[in-house]
């Protein structure tokens, strides 16, 4: 995904050899040949980069600790308020893994699961809390096994296909009360919302997909397709045992940083950035996100023996053109996965269409999420949610 990665373990690997190559004198001794040598000389003005670095760095470490006191009163508190929505946090037990999540809307309304990717979590569905929950909607913004507060098994098996599904499932059971889920998806958590269409169908009242693709459809077009190939390189580095996990989490997390700062079309607030290291930051939370990658490498997240891939369920998809990791091509499934699609493009939006452009995306999102409202059986939602949906989208036309 990260197609800054490179330039960053670039930066990481040689940093040190611009001043070797400068002097011959051992690195240690610089600072005594400096001090020696001011008595001759004026001294010299900090340079911009330098200020630039220190400033950066002040502002950073004040960043972190303003959004750790904030995230820890919120975590006495249980609750959270983004733009005009309040945030309840909570956490569910599926066996002995332990599921952080969100919640916001009506407890009555249709359940809908926001499901996150990579490197995200929850906190990447912010733009989205306050929509669905005006148009009726009871949502859920888990964070997936592996991050954040989540549980972090060990071992790469812990992140295959039915331990993660049974996750998911756990959810709605609990919060569904026996009627259906709408999953709305980025990133891997499309490909868990894809296996989740395909094993457990009767859950589920459709599926929304943001710039994510069928395992399977990706893994033939990595093969076929060198564009392809090259912008998920990453895929293949994420294979290594340790080297992936220093890069991410060197120098501050700054490969981290500069995904988030510059793989979006709109910069996201310096306080959201330090959101996602801190989640990231939490103890095992960068090996075990990674390890959703070696488990698919693996053929952890392969059909069941005997099934076929591909789901009945109408699928909705809001794809942004200017994605840097997935070609345009995947944005359509084939029909053998999926036959009743509909698709929406945002021609100026990256990987991240719910952060670039919110309001036309969260106007997208409702339009699907309506589409099928009457269509739906009883116990799958509530007869007023399409009139509730429909005057929140006349609220941000």
């Amino acid at each position: 995904m990260w197609f800054v990665m490179g330039r960053a373990m670039t930066t990481v690997c040689s940093s040190a050899i611009p001043m070797m190559k400068r002097s011959a004198v051992h690195p240690s001794c610089l600072v005594r040949f400096s001090h020696k040598s001011a008595a001759h000389r004026p001294a010299r003005p900090l340079s911009s980069s330098s200020l630039y670095r220190s400033y950066t760095a002040a502002a950073a470490a004040e960043m972190k600790l303003q959004t750790k006191l904030v995230t820890e009163n919120q975590a006495e508190a249980g609750q959270e308020v983004i733009g005009e929505c309040q945030l309840q946090h909570g956490e569910i037990l599926n066996g002995d893994i332990k599921i952080h999540y969100v919640e916001c809307g009506k407890l009555d309304g249709d359940l809908v699961l926001l499901l996150h990717g990579f490197p995200n979590f929850w906190y990447v569905w912010k733009n989205q809390f306050q929509p669905l929950a005006e148009a009726g909607f009871h949502v859920i913004a888990p964070d997936l096994r592996g991050y954040n507060t989540s549980s972090k098994p060990t071992g790469v098996a812990s992140y295959g296909r039915q331990p993660v599904l049974s996750d998911v499932v756990c959810i709605i059971d609990h919060f569904g009360a026996g009627k259906r889920a709408i999953v709305v998806r980025h990133d891997w958590g499309g490909a868990v919302a894809w296996a989740l269409a395909e094993d457990y169908p009767s859950k589920l009242t459709k599926i929304v997909v943001v710039n994510s693709a069928h395992l399977s459809v990706l893994g033939q077009l990595m093969r076929t397709n060198f564009q392809q190939l090259w912008r998920t390189w990453y895929i293949l580095f994420f294979q290594l045992s340790w080297l992936p996990e220093f890069v991410i989490s060197c120098h501050r997390y700054r490969t981290l940083r500069r995904v988030l700062e510059l793989g979006p079309c709109r910069p996201q607030p310096a306080i959201d950035v330090e959101r996602h290291v801190m989640a990231f930051s939490e103890k095992g939370a960068v090996q075990a996100s990674i390890n959703y990658y070696r488990a698919g490498y693996q053929g952890l997240w392969g059909q069941k023996p005997g099934s076929k891939p591909g789901t009945q369920l109408p699928v909705g998809i809001i794809w942004g053109e200017a994605d840097q990791y997935l070609i345009n091509e995947l944005a359509e499934p084939p029909e053998a996965l999926a036959t009743d699609t509909s698709i929406m493009f945002l021609p100026k939006c990256s990987h991240w269409p719910m952060w670039d452009e919110p309001d036309h995306f969260n106007q997208l999102l409702l339009s699907l999420l309506s589409s099928d409202t009457n269509d739906r059986d009883c116990t799958s939602g509530t007869a007023d949610n399409r009139s509730l949906i429909m005057k929140a989208l006349k609220l941000r036309a």
